[in-house]
């Protein structure tokens, strides 16, 4: 049960924030001596719109869904291609290359499932409902179109 104001939104938020600040720990943890400047530029620009995200959202603003959707998904993204991808870029950190330990794996896919989540929420509190679609005389086209003119 959820209190009063506090909704799916601002929970996953937070939580992204929460990930996130471990998986930057994390990091710190393991030293970021063997990381490219670009990826610690990239990380820190995340770690911007994770937070941004949730000021955002506890200002109740309307764009919040939206914005939750879109910065969940580049950072499942980013996240994702940065550390389960193999190496590609500068902004790559493949875990599987440079055999980091279970604490750095459970980490790294909590930030991402908090990513995934924070989609869901944002896509969610969009309010977005399938539609059915109806077709009507005016939509037909191809033979039935082509059989109706030769009546």
């Amino acid at each position: 049960m959820t209190r009063p104001g506090v909704d799916s939104l601002t929970v996953t938020s937070v939580a992204f924030v929460a990930a996130n600040a471990l998986h930057t720990a994390e990091h710190i943890r393991q030293g970021i001596h063997g990381l490219s400047w670009e990826l610690l530029a990239a990380g820190s620009m995340l770690s911007v719109l994770a937070v941004a995200t949730l000021l955002v959202k506890l200002r109740h603003a309307h764009r919040a869904p939206p914005i939750a959707a879109a910065v969940g998904l580049f950072a499942a993204g980013g996240v994702a291609l940065s550390h389960l991808a193999p190496y590609w870029s500068v902004l790559s950190d493949p875990y599987p290359a440079v055999h980091v330990d279970l604490l750095s794996w459970t980490v790294m896919l909590a930030e991402l499932a908090a990513a995934l989540l924070l989609v869901v929420a944002g896509v969610s509190a969009l309010g977005w409902r399938a539609r059915p679609v109806r077709w009507t005389k005016s939509v037909r086209t191809g033979a039935a179109a082509a059989e109706e003119g030769r009546s």
